[in-house]
């Protein structure tokens, strides 16, 4: 990959940045279709995400991914939003059209298209269960409810009033029945009872709290609830052993993270990217 006077930038913000597997998943991609672009993270402090779009602005960079703590912040920045970001409350990726700074969630979609193409579930459970009330479980609550053969949305989290209220807003929403929890075994009993799946939202499990997990019993889980861990480091959870253990199949949080990124690639560029190149730099990464 060359850098020459006609590259044009992407690139991603946060708050730490260093950890980001964002530039090993776009450069890769870039490398293979030989296009002329470079991705790079910027280290942006909270104080400074106004400043940055700015820059975006008057330097012509393409894109940007946001990430955590700015996805909610860079809203206010932008001149347009899309009706997911509204919605799901969190900006991820931004691009600049026509002098304008367009703020999109592909996180949606990325979560939407694991479930079909590494789940199987191209007609979702019509109850579903999400663990957690942060912006992953929002996401998550967004893309299920939206769909027509789900009917029934329960959010169980350790802070019952945060599932309570992000249940209200997301009923009110998208229309659907979205109930609340703790997680409680006893909860959790009783929602996964006649669930098809389980979204695990929470950061429980993720490197380097690798033994922490969100289910409270095993005796929970039954052999026809799918479990979705959106947590992607490590590859394979401690809660996606407990479902396993369990007879139930689970699957892990990479090709979410892939497909968001190749989400946000298409829309800068206008090219669908190679996932499975993209996939595998970031397993590189892993085992650098």
């Amino acid at each position: 990959m060359g850098i020459v006077s006609t590259t044009q930038l992407l690139g991603v913000i946060g708050d730490p940045i260093a950890h980001s597997l964002s530039p090993d998943m776009h450069n890769a991609a870039i490398g293979v279709l030989e296009i002329d672009y470079c991705y790079v993270a910027f280290h942006v402090l909270p104080d400074g995400v106004e400043s940055a779009l700015d820059g975006m602005r008057a330097l012509q960079i393409r894109g940007l991914n946001v990430t955590l703590p700015h996805k909610s912040a860079v809203m206010a920045h932008l001149d347009r939003i899309s009706e997911e970001a509204l919605a799901v409350g969190a900006v991820n990726t931004v691009s600049l059209k026509d002098g304008e700074l367009v703020g999109q969630n592909t996180d949606v979609y990325g979560l939407a298209t694991a479930l079909e193409r590494t789940a199987g579930l191209a007609v979702l459970p019509e109850h579903c269960v999400i663990l957690g009330a942060g912006g992953v479980a929002r996401a998550a609550a967004y893309a299920l409810a939206t769909r027509n053969e789900v009917r029934r949305v329960s959010i169980l989290n350790r802070t019952v009033a945060r599932a309570e209220l992000l249940a209200r807003d997301m009923q009110r929403i998208t229309g659907k029945a979205i109930d609340a929890g703790d997680l409680t075994k006893g909860t959790q009993m009783r929602r996964f009872a006649d669930a098809g799946l389980v979204v695990n939202g929470t950061s429980l499990g993720m490197y380097p709290d690798v033994e922490r997990t969100p289910l409270a019993d095993t005796d929970a889980v039954h052999p026809q609830l799918v479990l979705y861990d959106t947590v992607f480091n490590p590859l394979d959870t401690l809660l996606m052993r407990q479902f396993r253990s369990a007879g139930a199949p689970a699957f892990g949080g990479l090709d979410m993270l892939v497909y968001q990124g190749a989400r946000s690639f298409a829309i800068w560029t206008g090219i669908e990217p190679p996932v499975d190149v993209m996939k595998r730099a970031i397993i590189g990464r892993f085992r650098a």
